[in-house]
């Protein structure tokens, strides 16, 4: 059995060390701040000065443990569907070719040594190039 914690203010629950907020875990008792279970046995923390209580059986929780595993499947799905996304993003000749390019700055001094921008253009484009001159 899984090691599990919910903790109730928190709406959090770790099964396995995966967490997850947002929890309903409305069926859990007011009084109880979290349930430890380490898979085997157990104990409930309490919030009103009650003593921790040892328990041997973690089935009362068992719905918060299934949603638990639905949503963490459905947050799995999410993240997987990110990354086909990005792989067939990559794949495409935009991004392989985005990759291999000169960058944009030494494409426009290229062109500006090339002597294709018309006159204005090149006098702004000198008089920075005058004003920080290279080292």
């Amino acid at each position: 059995m899984a090691k599990v914690t919910i903790i109730t203010p928190d709406s959090a629950v770790y099964v396995d060390n995966y967490w997850i907020s947002e929890m309903d875990v409305s069926s859990v008792a007011s009084n109880i701040h979290a349930i430890q279970w380490d898979g085997s046995n157990g104990h409930i923390e309490y919030n009103d000065g009650k003593k921790n209580e040892e328990i041997t059986d973690i089935s009362p929780y068992q719905s918060i443990i299934d949603d638990h595993a639905t949503k963490k499947a459905e947050q799995e799905a999410a993240n997987q569907a990110e990354v086909d996304a990005q792989i067939a993003l990559e794949a495409k000749y935009e991004s392989k070719r985005a990759h291999e390019y000169p960058s944009v700055g030494d494409q426009l001094d290229a062109l500006f040594h090339a002597g294709t921008f018309d006159a204005t253009m090149t006098a702004t484009l000198q008089a920075v190039k005058d004003k920080y001159p290279k080292s």
